[in-house]
């Protein structure tokens, strides 16, 4: 993995990658969060992200990646990003 990048696995094979915007501890949920996204724009021209919970490896990897899909944890997320966000 270079430095803020991540490379997944597609559901076809292929290897793609993804620009880390944000890693998340949470004590609360006792997981490790991610945040990242391919640069591609969503209809609305938004850039798309993704989020998912990981676990760290002994070499400090990120492993394990599963999509964020409880209702609790995507609230912890949003709340952080809602934070993050500069508002005009």
């Amino acid at each position: 993995m270079k430095s803020n990048y991540l490379t997944l696995k597609t559901q076809n094979g292929n290897k793609k990658e993804y620009r880390i915007l944000l890693n998340i501890e949470s004590n609360e949920e006792n997981k490790n969060f991610v945040i990242y996204t391919d640069d591609k724009k969503n209809k609305d021209g938004n850039i798309r992200a993704y989020a998912s919970s990981y676990i760290l490896s002994e070499k400090g990897n990120m492993t394990k990646l599963k999509n964020v899909s409880n209702k609790d944890e995507l609230d912890f997320i949003n709340k952080i990003l809602d934070s993050l966000i500069i508002k005009k």
